[in-house]
């Protein structure tokens, strides 16, 4: 496999995305709750904001982990063909990956893909 510059920067867009959309969620979350943690509202309130905005956390949420998942099983492929990683290490970003999906996606990328040299072996499929 080919680790060129233009595919490091093609991965770590890919793994860069639950993150960034986990924290889009949360940025609209902080937003809702703002007047109560400046005292605007009263705090029994909290429940009322989030109850009043369930259906768009939820959608924001669900999407959030499907994009997630998505980018767990690209980041578990690329794992599973690297020919220089050793079993145990596999098995530990497989563990972190699987728990800290959006946070070891971008760490994946950052320790694993873009130090990688240009030219790494991989196996030809998974299987």
């Amino acid at each position: 496999m080919v680790f060129d510059e233009k595919a490091k920067k093609k991965i770590g867009i890919i793994c860069f995305i639950p993150a960034i959309s986990f924290f889009i969620t949360f940025v609209y979350y902080l937003i809702l709750i703002w007047p109560i943690a400046h005292g605007y509202a009263e705090p029994s309130s909290v429940v009322g904001i989030t109850a009043r905005n369930y259906d768009t956390l939820l959608a924001m949420l669900a999407i959030s982990s499907i994009l997630a998942a998505g980018v767990l099983i690209y980041c578990l492929v690329i794992l599973a063909r690297l020919k220089n990683m050793n079993a145990p290490s596999k098995l530990i970003w497989i563990i972190l990956l699987s728990t800290f999906a959006p946070v070891a996606a971008v760490l994946f990328w950052y320790f694993l893909i873009k130090r990688e040299p240009k030219h790494v072996p991989i196996h030809p499929d998974i299987a």
